[in-house]
């Protein structure tokens, strides 16, 4: 999702990442924190109050992301990284939850934490100018209490119940425990979050009708707000059509039938790569044992000269594949696709513990797309005949 994303640091076994979308967004915020800064301080003070209010900001995002993502984890569920992006950050998980209660406490928790972060601000601005020198309080206090307003603000907008935000997740909870059905209650809560988009980009297009060239920087904030929010919002809304069309089907559903292995001493111009690999981008080696020793990659094979091929073969290309995630074939569908989130974009298929082959992400994203056509095709043909 994030592929310009680079790895900050690694916190109680959830890492941490700075997507470059976050640097002008940073740069913004320290614009806006200096320029509040300077009406009552000189600019090297106003600067420096805006360097460590930026710095305070970013590390109330972290915690309210860190408090999603360790609750999730609390729960059972796989989290994988928090990002730090343009629009605050986002905690990537790899497995929903079980119950709606488990959905409701992992949604609030973030917007709890951004409370209880206002409220300390909020102390610390207050208690400043008691405790600390003249010269330091009143900095201390206004940045402080700069951030409590913000941390309050961020708590309250993402309270909002439309999905992605974490209102559209405590709606989602909601709706699922009362229906009792949670791709149902994960539509609602996405159109929801599409209603919440389309009026931030209308207010976004009225700031600037109305305040012209002073309302341009509102404006355009709102619109890219509700943009985002728009976008996230139909990637819930494909992702409930993806669940849907993926329950109750196992692996070898969308890995389809395996490519024809050959013998590790296997001369490699006997057998034709394309008609090996069926189609498939990596042909199955196996050794005497009839064990998976490993596989040759069709684009390899096709790239030898034909005297080359004569005098080589299946073993002179093997690629080993034992660091490679396992998934079985009759394993749920989705433990499938999970094994490709990591830095894996392959994965070795077994059935009854004996490895077959190895099937790349492209592969399945492909029998994917297709699966997603035929229901769609059906869906259609259904209506009609409706």
């Amino acid at each position: 999702m994030f592929s310009r994303a680079v790895r900050l640091t690694r916190i109680r076994g959830v890492d941490v990442r700075l997507d470059v979308s976050l640097l002008p967004f940073a740069a913004l915020v320290a614009w806006f924190f200096a320029d509040r800064f300077q009406l009552g301080h000189a600019w090297p003070t106003a600067l420096t109050m805006a360097a460590v209010g930026c710095v305070l900001f970013f590390a109330s995002i972290l915690a309210h992301e860190l408090g999603h993502a360790l609750e999730a984890r609390h729960r059972g569920l796989d989290v994988q990284r928090i990002t730090l992006f343009l629009f605050g950050g986002v905690t990537e998980m790899h497995a929903t939850s079980d119950s709606p209660r488990d959905e409701f406490v992992v949604a609030a928790v973030g917007p709890w934490i951004s409370l209880v972060c206002g409220a300390l601000f909020g102390l610390v601005s207050t208690f400043a100018t008691w405790t600390l020198p003249a010269g330091t309080a009143a900095p201390v206090s206004e940045v402080a209490g700069l951030l409590a307003w913000v941390n309050i603000v961020l708590a309250v907008f993402n309270l909002v119940p439309g999905a992605p935000l974490d209102g559209g997740r405590v709606l989602r909870a909601g709706l699922w425990w009362l229906l009792d059905d949670r791709r149902r209650a994960l539509r609602i809560a996405a159109r929801c979050g599409q209603v919440l988009a389309a009026g931030l980009v209308l207010l976004g297009v009225r700031a600037v009708q109305v305040a012209g060239l002073d309302g341009l920087f509102g404006g355009l904030l709102w619109l890219a707000v509700g943009l985002f929010l728009w976008s996230a919002a139909r990637a819930e809304l494909r992702q409930s059509a993806i669940d849907a069309l993926l329950e109750g089907r196992r692996a070898r559903d969308l890995i389809g039938a395996l490519p024809r292995a050959v013998a590790l001493d296997q001369p490699l111009d006997v057998f034709d790569p394309q008609e090996a690999a069926d189609g498939r981008s990596l042909v199955p080696v196996v050794g005497d044992d009839g064990a998976l020793a490993g596989v040759v990659a069709v684009r390899e094979l096709d790239d030898l000269h034909p005297t080359d091929r004569a005098a080589r073969s299946a073993r002179d290309l093997l690629q080993h594949v034992d660091h490679l995630p396992r998934v079985g074939l009759d394993d749920d569908v989705r433990e499938l696709i999970a094994a490709f989130s990591g830095s894996s974009d392959a994965v070795r298929v077994h059935d009854g513990g004996a490895d077959l082959a190895v099937v790349t992400e492209r592969e399945v994203a492909r029998a994917l797309t297709a699966l997603r056509r035929t229901g769609r095709t059906a869906t259609a043909t259904t209506r009609a005949a409706s």
